[in-house]
């Protein structure tokens, strides 16, 4: 019975059997699944609970979320520079471990002297984001590789189904692990204690998802691959609009994703096992959109799904700044968390066949630079809007942000599509007959 309802399931979504993807592409999954528990999961939930814990404000968790993405804006290029030169397994494998270091510095933050515990959580965010730059600006080159056409949008789909599976896994025990510890440490859960010790177990967590890289093979591609096509010159026009595009549409997404967690904490004074509740319904649903998403790019085109997810970010936004209530808390997260899983999934693979291979590595650190540039705007200039003006403010600033990058992706598409309908009808240049050389009798 369970094995036909699998059957249906698959059938219903066009799902490919895990045997149509090379041994590769199962293990890139798996550590993407892997390390969503501890990175997605566990750390930006609570991380940011226990800096409030530590009497600092939204000015300075501005701050240090920008640092973060300041950091991340500044490794994209290294990171696909490096992937290029010493391969996407060996970076992976490194920046995997320094995930795992970064994570295990923070909760650190209250051993260290009083010089440095002010400064220590900014040095744990520098070492966990160059860790995961250099991770995931590698892995969506690396998926590219060892796909083809056939398998790719399933695989970016199933890939990112099984990054929010592992998220709301991470969420829930994330959530959970603070009231566990608390009666234990025999302290209430308004005392850093019961975080520091949640965010320990999410440093050891992380160390699981090298295992699968150490599987990899090298990255080779499966047996039936495409014939890759000459490097071409570097596509500077296409990637600055991109560019653009992708830090207008960041800034408004990271106004939710900073403040949201902080929002719910502070001023709706709901529990970390409520906010981890929330956060793992956003999940559930993100996932099992993302396992119809391969049916809606079909129908909708991957630039279709980008403009249809930011319009969707900056709707997703207004619920809660109209009115802060848990309700609308959980709709406004719920709902971002499912734009955002369909918007991250579609630029990739659309950002990844816009430029040739030999590009693909620096192509997608340029656009994790944007990302990293419009995180840490907002992030800094948001601290000291919502300590002004409060919450609402930052969440209105969103919505526009949003429908201003609505209004770019679909220029960016207009402009594609004219430019492709061009080229359709270019009247190649007649073949030059070849002269016909005589070719004269010597002398004997």
């Amino acid at each position: 019975m369970n094995k036909r309802l699998r059957f249906n399931v698959r059938s219903r979504l066009r799902l490919p059997k895990l045997s149509a993807f090379s041994h590769d592409t199962r293990m890139l999954i798996t550590a993407s699944g892997l390390t969503a528990v501890s990175f997605f999961g566990i750390q930006m939930l609570l991380k940011s609970l226990y800096i409030l814990r530590l009497d600092y404000g939204p000015e300075y968790l501005g701050l240090f979320y920008s640092f973060a993405a300041l950091t991340f804006m500044g490794m994209g290029i290294p990171s696909g520079a490096l992937g290029k030169r010493f391969g996407t397994r060996t970076i992976m494998l490194v920046g995997g471990l320094l995930c795992a270091i970064g994570m295990a510095l923070l909760p650190g933050t209250e051993l260290m002297p009083a010089t440095l515990q002010h400064v220590w959580p900014f040095i744990s965010q520098i070492v966990l984001t160059i860790g995961w730059s250099m991770f995931t600006v590698n892995l969506v080159p690396a998926l590219m590789a060892t796909t083809t056409d056939a398998t790719r949008n399933h695989a970016y789909a199933i890939s990112s189904a099984v990054r929010e599976l592992g998220t709301l896994v991470g969420t829930l025990i994330g959530g959970l692990m603070p009231t566990i510890f608390s009666p234990v440490l025999g302290q209430s859960l308004d005392a850093p204690d019961p975080y520091r010790i949640s965010l320990v177990v999410g440093a050891v967590l992380a160390l699981g998802a090298i295992l699968p890289l150490l599987n990899v093979r090298g990255g080779q591609a499966p047996a039936k691959r495409e014939t890759q096509k000459a490097r071409g010159p570097a596509p500077v026009l296409p990637l600055l609009a991109m560019v653009i595009y992708v830090y207008v549409r960041h800034a408004g997404w990271a106004t939710c994703q900073v403040f949201c967690n902080p929002m719910m904490d502070t001023q709706l004074h709901l529990s970390s096992a409520t906010i981890g509740l929330i956060s793992g319904l956003g999940q559930v649903l993100a996932m099992v959109t993302m396992l119809m998403l391969p049916r809606m790019m079909n129908r909708w085109s991957h630039g279709g799904i980008l403009v249809g997810s930011t319009l969707g970010l900056g709707l997703s936004l207004i619920p809660l700044a109209v009115y802060s209530h848990p309700s609308t808390a959980a709709i406004t997260w719920i709902a971002v968390r499912v734009m955002s899983s369909i918007w991250i999934t579609a630029l990739q693979v659309f950002q990844m066949e816009l430029v040739d291979e030999a590009w693909r590595s620096l192509a997608y650190g340029v656009v994790a630079m944007a990302m990293g540039l419009g995180f840490g705007s907002t992030s800094y200039t948001g601290g000291h809007i919502v300590a002004t003006y409060g919450y609402p403010t930052i969440l209105w600033l969103g919505a526009v942000t949003s429908g201003i990058a609505t209004l770019m992706i679909i220029l960016i598409l207009k402009r594609r599509s004219n430019v492709d309908v061009s080229r359709s009808l270019e009247v190649p240049a007649p073949a030059q007959a070849v002269p016909v050389r005589r070719v004269e009798a010597g002398p004997d």
